[in-house]
C-alpha cells in the first residue's frame, strides 16, 4: 500500500471507507477523516498560492487567475493575514478532505474573513479553514 503511485492513491479521496479498509488490511495507520486540533480563530486576509507569493510576493486581484492556476497545478494554498502579513499554509479541518470550492473560488480576493483552527509546528503556522464568513457577519481580526 505504501508503495502505490500517487495517482492510484488519489482515487481513494472520494472513497475513504475503501481506503480505511485497505489500510486496516495492510496494518497501516490512516488518519483520513480525523479532525485536526488547534486554536479556534477568525482571521481576515487573502488566500493565495505559495509559489508566486514566496518567490515574488505576487497576490491580490491582479494575481487571482495566476494564483488559482498555480494552486490547481499543486502549489500550496496559503493564507496571508491582514494583521502583519503573517503567512499560514492552508489545511482542511479533517484529514483527507478536499478544500471546498467556496475557498478555492475566493483565491486572490483581499479582505476575506474565515474561521478555523491555527496549528503551529516548529516555525510553521497552518490554518485549517472551516468556513468563510458570509457578508453581514461581524468581522473580527485576530492578531497573530
Amino acid at each position: 500500500m505504501n508503495s502505490l503511485p500517487f495517482d492510484q492513491v488519489r482515487r481513494f479521496v472520494s472513497n475513504l471507507a475503501k481506503a480505511q479498509q485497505l489500510a486496516k488490511q495492510g496494518n497501516i495507520d490512516l488518519l483520513a477523516g480525523n479532525s485536526v486540533t488547534g486554536e479556534s480563530v477568525r482571521l481576515r486576509g487573502e488566500f493565495s498560492d505559495g509559489n508566486c507569493y514566496f518567490a515574488s510576493h505576487s497576490h491580490a486581484y491582479d494575481h487571482a487567475f495566476c494564483a488559482k492556476l498555480c494552486v490547481a497545478a499543486g502549489s500550496p494554498l496559503i493564507f496571508v493575514s491582514d494583521q502583519g502579513g503573517q503567512i499560514y499554509f492552508v489545511l482542511t479541518p479533517r484529514n483527507a478532505e478536499r478544500i471546498p470550492s467556496e475557498i478555492l473560488n475566493s483565491i486572490g480576493v483581499p479582505g476575506i474573513t474565515a474561521t478555523g483552527k491555527v496549528i503551529v509546528a516548529g516555525n510553521t503556522k497552518t490554518f485549517a479553514v472551516k468556513a468563510l464568513d458570509k457578508p453581514g457577519y461581524a468581522k473580527a481580526d485576530i492578531n497573530r
